[in-house]
């Protein structure tokens, strides 16, 4: 397989990229013993971003796999559950409402709809376990159904297995040929929900081996319901029990109501459990678990040359011994070595042969003399047998509590490998090295090597698999690799490039996030201009800021800005966390909310979880309602309270959007 082949591989990050049957894509992910979805006599419902997994989750758990003709054994109690998995399209859900049609008929039609869809997924059911290797049932035996009882439904339908079929998928047909166009074309017979319960029974009634199966149905995308969808949904979901159980699975905050068609409403604990994806993984358990998924796609591709045992992640008995440290190590080791990081030392070594950075790093140097109207010369500070302190020494030398002489006292008691604040208990070099890195590399077009190395994709992925694969992705696609047997390894500089772009795709994809996706991506254009901002201060003393929490200000936060940040939680543009600090009454809210760690390349700032920035009420409402002046005022108030020329800031990221405002700010003066 040459490297092109492998590019397209990896170039499939979507579960729906692989179709339902993902048996040989899929790796027991470190958090499945904690599910007991296959067991569970409850309906589950499943909370995660985009990118976590719930999609290949779901369709693993679903009849096409569990019972796919790849897998060479299947397990007896396999039948004891069957999947079946539901995405609802969302225009064709959306267009189930109005249209001068009641309120009783869409419910009616929405319930018809659910029985035709899972009614064909049960008989596909069937004929996925009749050709897997699985014994208790055969063709011929599925050709012996006798399906006459149906016909109380509907007496057009056939008693047959395949012309009961062919007649569901021909009613599919003809219900969207009626929705496309309700008033000219006749209405089709509505089927009631029940009509799912009456097919289990008709079927595990004639095949003993299936009489204590429970068929679970796993929905999908639950967000994408109109709200009586979500209604209808719901009442499925309060009254399941076997042999038909209800899943769902969802954004955070997809809720849009907790009623049901009936008094009463769902409850957490009583009439569901609910799991996180998101919660479950540490981040040592993902590195483990996407250097494994990266192995799979690697060893199905034919260009894998390391130690992988492809049964021990397919079998959930193996769970425990993939967390043994000695494995977790030996996985992430092996994936280090196909994308290497730079460490301080080479990072710092790095620098110093760019002459460019070089020539930036002495200026900077000087300029921070100059501030402080130091006598020092600027040469004293050229240590090339200390480079890591030398690319930190402008923001100590910018900082007023520390005095010019002291840092180069601290200086020549490090080369004298006396005790010294660069790298003693006040540990200047570990506080500032990584901050004074990205601050030196900003004016240049080159992206900083801080933004490779597997465990940096694994961090900026945050538990994210899509994001983390197209790291992967493009890094590989920006190498070369010269034959089938070459060991992967990507340069480190290569994989910064990769990172800027992958971290430029995923910030332009916010713009289709649902009926807030405009709306969404300034809000992120914005927060990450500022975080840029504070990036720039010469001082770095408050350095890495990439998460904010919220200060009571003048204005009060509504419900539709609450409402606004629960929908960039939803989309995962910003992660809640609980605040490092003491909560205290100043505070609007208890947590803090980072945003993405994948957009962080683009922006040029940290992915790192470090320092956070406190943002009153009112910049909240500026960064998500406010105008251009507006806004542009707020960055005005933070650059003089950092000390920041704005002038000197041509190339950050806030200037090109704010152009890019401006233009469409007049285009639509225009046309008005």
């Amino acid at each position: 397989m040459n490297n092109q082949s492998l590019i397209e591989i990896l170039s499939k990050n979507r579960a729906e990229e692989l179709g339902y049957d993902v048996w040989e894509h899929f790796v027991i992910p470190p958090f499945y013993d904690r599910l007991d979805l296959q067991t569970a006599k409850k309906p589950r419902v499943i909370l995660g971003g985009r990118g976590c997994g719930k999609t290949m989750l779901l369709r693993y758990l679903s009849h096409q796999s569990v019972f796919s003709q790849n897998r060479r054994t299947i397990p007896r109690d396999a039948v004891s559950r069957i999947g079946l998995y539901w995405r609802t399209d969302t225009q064709f859900g959306n267009a189930m409402t109005g249209r001068g049609i009641p309120d009783d008929t869409w419910q009616a039609a929405f319930n018809h709809y659910a029985a035709i869809i899972l009614g064909i997924e049960i008989i596909r059911s069937l004929k996925s376990v009749a050709a897997s290797t699985f014994e208790c049932l055969t063709q011929d035996r599925l050709d012996k159904l006798d399906f006459e009882r149906m016909k109380v439904f509907d007496s057009k339908l056939p008693a047959r297995l395949s012309e009961f079929h062919q007649a569901l998928e021909n009613r599919v047909w003809e219900f969207e040929t009626w929705i496309n166009d309700v008033r000219k074309v006749e209405q089709p017979r509505l089927l009631p929900e029940s009509f799912i319960k009456a097919l289990i029974s008709i079927v595990t009634d004639q095949i003993p081996c299936l009489k204590t199966t429970v068929f679970s149905v796993y929905i999908d995308e639950y967000e994408n319901l109109c709200n009586y969808q979500q209604k209808i949904v719901n009442t499925w979901l309060k009254h399941s029990e076997p042999p038909l159980i209800y899943n769902l699975a969802m954004k955070r905050h997809s809720f849009k109501t907790m009623e049901t068609l009936g008094s009463e409403s769902l409850n957490n604990v009583h009439d569901f459990r609910q799991y996180d994806l998101d919660s479950f993984t540490g981040e040592a358990e993902f590195e483990v678990f996407a250097a494994e998924i990266l192995f799979l796609i690697l060893s199905n591709a034919k260009r894998l040359n390391i130690e992988f045992d492809i049964e021990k992640i397919k079998d959930p008995a193996s769970l425990s011994s993939r967390k043994e440290s000695s494995y977790m190590k030996n996985m992430v080791q092996q994936a280090n070595e196909m994308f290497p990081g730079l460490s301080q030392t080479e990072l710092a070594d790095y620098i110093f042969k760019q002459q460019p950075l070089l020539n930036k790093l002495q200026n900077n140097i000087e300029i921070a003399l100059k501030t402080r109207n130091s006598s020092i010369s600027p040469s004293v500070f050229f240590r090339p047998s200390a480079k890591k302190a030398m690319i930190i020494i402008p923001a100590l030398l910018h900082r007023k509590s520390l005095q010019p002489a002291e840092v180069q006292r601290e200086l020549d008691a490090l080369e004298a490998n006396a005790d010294n604040k660069f790298s003693g208990s006040t540990n200047w070099i570990h506080n500032n090295f990584f901050a004074s890195v990205i601050q030196l590399f900003t004016p240049f077009s080159r992206t900083c090597p801080v933004y490779s190395g597997f465990e940096a994709f694994c961090i900026m992925s945050r538990g994210n698999i899509r994001h983390f694969l197209e790291l992967c992705y493009e890094s590989l696609s920006k190498t070369e690799h010269s034959s089938e047997n070459a060991v992967l390894k990507v340069d480190p500089l290569e994989q910064a490039e990769a990172s800027k772009q992958a971290s430029t795709t995923f910030l332009r994809e916010i713009r289709g996030f649902g009926q807030k996706g405009p709306q969404l991506l300034m809000f992120t254009y914005r927060l990450g201009n500022l975080f840029a901002l504070a990036h720039a201060r010469k001082t770095l003393s408050e350095n890495e800021q990439n998460h904010f929490a919220i200060i009571k200000g003048r204005y009060q936060l509504t419900s539709s800005d609450e409402d606004f940040i629960k929908e960039a939680l939803k989309w995962s543009i910003l992660f809640e966390n609980e605040s490092t600090k003491d909560k205290s009454d100043y505070q609007v809210h208890g947590n803090e909310y980072m945003l993405n760690p994948i957009y962080a390349p683009y922006f040029g700032i940290s992915y790192r979880r470090k320092r956070r920035l406190e943002l009153s009420s009112d910049d909240i409402f500026c960064l998500i309602k406010g105008d251009l002046n507006e806004y542009t005022k707020l960055l005005k108030t933070y650059s003089s309270k950092w000390d920041i020329d704005l002038s000197d800031q041509s190339d950050l990221p806030l200037f090109q959007f704010l152009e890019k405002e401006a233009r469409n700010a007049s285009q639509n003066e225009t046309v008005r």
